[in-house]
């Protein structure tokens, strides 16, 4: 199991020792926060065994090993643990019960959960990694508006653009240098600077093969100079309709935007074309100006309430298909197809073939009420799906910012503007 476990590409990614390393930075930043260590039981909210583990903070890292034995070797032989937990990923810390803590991760629905042998250590491991998480963000937010420098070996420049400090925490050396690659090649072409954000995207829809993230990065340049601008009186009317509507946060802490079935269908739109320059725009407005980080996904719910065959259209599907394969990659998380019944799902597993592999592996039907509080709380949620959220649509909001949380409206952007060419 270790074996398979020491496999996963999360695993490598999080064992770099350039991101392991404790910076100074982060030293200075933590001073006040006291190391600790100790024997926790742990396991993943979704599993039923329990683990004992030996569990160190590490910087900004929560590490864990077999044991304390095991803990003192791999300090001594400067081995790596089993898993490392990134705290500045964690979404939040709680106590779930008197002796269990509850780690939230943002890039998974999944938790962990700590469990310890008294009510007092649980509280100390809960304030601990709270305390540390809230001093490491409280970091980065200065250091995203500071800037901060490139490693050594790579040219890229981060201080003025999209590489911000919750990416250079994750990101590989590897696809740095790869970085460097693609935006000399585009620079050789005579295109505007591309933003690093930009280019990581479609290197890792890529699976980090240069040329072919070239190549397809080239392809959605030229799409955005054959598209943009689109003027917001040009598609206000398909707009008003309401067909998406972005309105809170999932379980991650991402955005959620609505596709409301009900009102689609080939006889809702004056063109597809009309119709698709209109989710353009929308998605542009989205990853500029919503997102917090240029990193950061999107979760779609897709609305099927009130669907009927009447509303089915394959034309609309592929070029929704073709729109977040070929120029928004990286960018949807996934997408919560409900209430999904057996018809449609077999519907499903025919048209899945207009989606690229990738995209289609993050469809997820979900049938009951329940399945689906397991990704967005109640909260989160529009009272058409189950929530308790009573939001009304309304055209306007989509410049008033309306549509978005409070702390959405408040965040300094790092990217370049909705529908930049380059």
């Amino acid at each position: 199991m270790r074996a398979h476990a020491n496999k996963s590409p999360v695993q490598k990614r999080k064992f770099r020792d350039s991101v392991m390393k404790v910076d100074d930075a982060t030293s200075v930043v933590l001073r006040f926060v006291p190391e600790m260590k100790g024997a926790l039981s742990k396991k993943f909210s979704r599993h039923w065994t329990w683990q004992e583990r030996w569990f160190v903070t590490q910087g900004a890292y929560l590490v864990y090993y077999d044991d304390e034995a095991a803990a003192a070797a791999a300090a001594m032989a400067s081995a790596k643990p089993l898993a490392a937990i990134d705290i500045r990923h964690l979404v939040s810390v709680e106590l779930e019960d008197p002796v269990t803590v509850r780690l939230v991760l943002s890039d998974t629905r999944n938790s962990y959960l700590l469990r310890a042998e008294s009510n007092s250590l649980a509280t100390e491991w809960a304030s601990n990694l709270s305390k540390r998480r809230e001093v490491l963000l409280a970091a980065l937010k200065e250091a995203q508006v500071e800037g901060v420098r490139p490693r050594s070996g790579s040219s890229v420049n981060v201080k003025d653009a999209t590489l911000t400090p919750k990416t250079l925490a994750t990101i590989t050396d590897d696809e740095l240098m790869a970085l460097s690659s693609i935006k000399q090649q585009f620079a050789s072409e005579n295109y505007k600077e591309l933003d690093s954000a930009l280019c990581l995207r479609f290197l890792r829809a890529r699976k980090g093969v240069v040329p072919d993230a070239i190549e397809f990065l080239r392809q959605h340049l030229d799409w955005r100079r054959a598209t943009f601008p689109i003027e917001y009186e040009d598609i206000k009317n398909e707009l008003s309709k309401g067909k998406f509507v972005m309105r809170g946060l999932d379980r991650d802490g991402d955005v959620v935007i609505y596709i409301r079935g009900s009102e689609l269908g080939p006889d809702t739109y004056s063109s597809l074309e009309n119709h698709m320059n209109m989710v353009f725009y929308l998605l542009e407005r989205v990853k500029a100006e919503v997102l917090k980080d240029p990193m950061d996904k999107f979760c779609i719910i897709y609305d099927r309430y009130d669907v009927d065959r009447a509303k089915s259209d394959n034309d609309w599907v592929k070029a929704i298909a073709a729109a977040l394969g070929n120029q928004y990659p990286e960018s949807m998380k996934r997408c919560l197809v409900y209430p999904s019944n057996r018809v449609f799902r077999y519907i499903w597993n025919v048209v899945k073939v207009f989606f690229d592999p990738v995209t289609a592996a993050k469809i997820v039907m979900i049938g009951k009420q329940e399945e689906l509080f397991k990704y967005v709380e109640p909260s989160q949620l529009v009272k058409r799906v189950g929530g308790t959220d009573d939001y009304e649509y309304k055209t306007e909001h989509v410049d008033t910012k309306e549509m978005m949380s409070e702390e959405a409206k408040n965040i300094t952007r790092v990217g370049p503007p909705p529908q930049t060419v380059y």
